[in-house]
């Protein structure tokens, strides 16, 4: 830091005043400093000083290191407080103008200096990276029983039954499901809709409802 001082003020009495130090304890260490490397750092005379070409390709050097260091306790600083890092998030499928599409588009808002990573897959992959560390939260379907995770219900939707136009129930504004019950459900191969058929038939006290795989391209 002795160095970088008088390599700016060009004189061992400011650079001393502006570390609060001494002259004499400033010209020590620079003097040892410069015996050290076997170089010149600096032309004394008289009206003060200039840096030698040695010196300022050392200054410059220095100048660049402290720069860096900074940087890195700045960073290091930002993501030990949660301002700056990254956040891997497991999800089946984001909806534009969904809740969680909404969640997560204000959580960028609030948090610019977090690179937010969104990995979608099946249920059962999403599980198995949070597993392994390769993915920090996952949004599931249902009431998940991850007795070495920690999970909590953060909101709930409403289910849309997709009839036919000429189906009797497509008049109606709802339907329960012991009024699908006999009908054939068309679901997504791997996606949340067998889950949530099948959470919804055991909450209708068994309803028969029949599944229909598809598989997506």
């Amino acid at each position: 830091m002795q160095t970088l001082a008088v390599a700016e003020y060009l004189s061992f009495h400011r650079a001393a005043l502006a570390l609060g130090t001494s002259q004499s304890n400033v010209s020590t260490r620079i003097k040892a400093l410069e015996q050290e490397l076997g170089i010149v750092l600096f032309e004394r005379n008289t009206r003060g000083v200039r840096l030698t070409e040695a010196g300022r390709l050392f200054v410059e050097r220095v100048s660049a290191g402290v720069d860096q260091l900074d940087h890195a306790v700045k960073t290091a600083g930002m993501a030990a407080s949660g301002e700056y890092g990254r956040l891997r998030i497991g999800i089946h499928a984001l909806i534009p103008r969904s809740f969680l599409a909404e969640l997560i588009g204000q959580y960028r808002e609030d948090h610019p200096g977090i690179e937010v990573e969104i990995v979608e897959g099946t249920a059962r992959e999403a599980v198995m990276q949070l597993r392994a560390h390769r993915l920090d939260i996952v949004f599931l379907a249902g009431a998940a029983e991850l007795p070495d995770c920690h999970s909590r219900r953060i909101w709930t939707e409403a289910l849309l039954a997709v009839l036919p136009e000429r189906h009797p129930l497509a008049v109606q504004s709802s339907v329960t499901w012991a009024e699908l019950a006999g009908e054939t459900f068309l679901v997504r191969h791997g996606g949340t809709g067998r889950k949530c058929m099948t959470i919804s038939c055991c909450a209708s006290l068994g309803a028969g409802l029949r599944r229909r795989s598809c598989a997506s391209t």
